[in-house]
């Protein structure tokens, strides 16, 4: 369920990118088109269940994620770490793989109960994400940045 997407990813990009220029700008659209079709079968799957829970179901997700972020930024601010290791703590507890989940959910056969969850943390977890990494990307750290990336990145 994940190693095959990370093998034919990294085969696509070795044997595959740069070759085809109209297939390289096509492949992030492709996925994405993917990922939408997965939750439309998940959702038309559940809709019923989806029906009677879909509010409380948002607002669990919803809880669930910014809970994720905020006890992954604390978590590293108690233990002293700079200020960008703490927002990238936060970054990866929130964000989970509900990708992963909605293949679960289909593995178990429970696609129209168990599977609505991810098809509802996805795209949740994706706009929250996206927002606090914006947000944040506005409002850099005050630390020094080290020498090697100070190098990398001179406009600092």
């Amino acid at each position: 369920m994940v190693i095959f997407p990370i093998i034919a990813g990294l085969a696509f990009h070795y044997f595959v990118r740069g070759r085809f220029k109209g297939l390289d700008k096509a492949m992030p659209v492709i996925s994405m088109a993917g990922i939408a079709l997965i939750i439309v079968v998940i959702t038309a799957a559940g809709r019923d269940s989806l029906i009677k829970v879909g509010g409380l179901l948002v607002l669990a997700t919803l809880l669930h994620n910014t809970a994720g972020y905020f006890l992954g930024y604390w978590a590293g601010r108690l233990f002293s770490f700079p200020e960008r290791d703490c927002r990238t703590i936060a970054l990866e507890v929130g964000m989970q793989n509900a990708g992963m989940a909605s293949g679960l959910a289909l593995t178990m056969g429970k696609l129209a109960t168990v599977g609505l969850a991810p098809a509802v943390f996805g795209p949740l977890m994706n706009t929250t994400g996206s927002s606090l990494a914006s947000w944040w990307h506005n409002r850099l750290p005050e630390e020094p940045v080290p020498a090697a990336e100070a190098a990398v990145a001179p406009g600092r």
